[in-house]
């Protein structure tokens, strides 16, 4: 089911992509194939939607601020995994000085 949603979300960027094609170079003869690609765009949304309701993945809260910040959200799972091994660290260094003493 995942792949079919990443599927979905390629085929969303393409019909974009084309989207974006035709506004830029808009005339009153490509209203028709803009209004064709505006209707993929929302039967594609649609099944997009649809398919991510079969899927239960949790992004946490702080890595879509990262994203809303234009920010790399990879910095999020970076700066947790510096926390943990950091944290780990200490937690070594208390269980050592107990074996010592």
């Amino acid at each position: 089911n995942l792949a079919q949603v990443t599927g979905s979300i390629q085929k969303t960027l393409g019909l974009l992509h084309q989207l974006n094609l035709n506004v830029s170079s808009f005339s009153s003869a490509s209203q028709l194939p803009l209004l064709q690609r505006l209707n993929a765009l929302v039967a594609e949304l649609d099944t997009m939607q649809k398919l991510a309701d079969g899927c239960n993945i949790q992004v946490p809260m702080e890595v879509v601020n990262l994203i809303d910040d234009g920010k790399n959200p990879d910095e999020f799972t970076r700066d947790v995994l510096n926390s943990c091994i950091a944290k780990n660290q200490i937690t070594k260094g208390k269980t050592d000085a107990f074996k010592r003493a």
